[in-house]
């Protein structure tokens, strides 16, 4: 870190407050009087909106809300993600299956069937309790009501 950085002031804090909204109305009344008789307060709180400016401009812009429902209602996109789902799903299932006939039908020997059994049961187990988890959960998200 470089030597030369200072702690903010107090009246930093406060213009940074002012300009966030932070101060409630008796600290902004206060704020503004004093941000009335001095010049170089109101060049700071300038200088913090314009900061404010470049920050939110710098970062990427994100899709409209109205996209966002339009990309759900495209038959096209909604079609190819159940498409996808389902294909996953269909070979997650239809390989465990044959996994699972391929190991009680082979010649393998008792120790690593019962080894590649385990791995498999953990495998489910360790899927159910975070599906369990996280729906018992979800009633209490407080980001479920939030569209985005």
């Amino acid at each position: 870190m470089s030597a030369n950085i200072q702690e903010p002031s107090r009246e930093q804090l406060l213009a940074m407050a002012y300009v966030d909204g932070e101060l409630n109305e008796a600290e902004r009344a206060d704020f503004e009087r004093e941000l009335s008789a001095r010049l170089d307060l109101r060049r700071e709180v300038v200088q913090l909106r314009r900061l404010e400016l470049l920050a939110r401009h710098a970062a990427p812009a994100e899709p409209m809300d109205h996209e966002w429902r339009r990309l759900e209602r495209d038959p096209l996109h909604r079609g190819s993600t159940l498409l996808g789902f389902a294909g996953l799903a269909v070979g997650a299932i239809g390989l465990a299956g044959y996994g699972a006939w391929s190991l009680w039908t082979s010649t393998m020997e008792t120790t690593p069937k019962l080894l590649l059994g385990a791995l498999c049961l953990g495998a489910l187990l360790l899927f159910l309790a975070t599906l369990r988890a996280r729906l018992r959960t979800l009633p209490f998200d407080p980001y479920t009501e939030i569209e985005r």
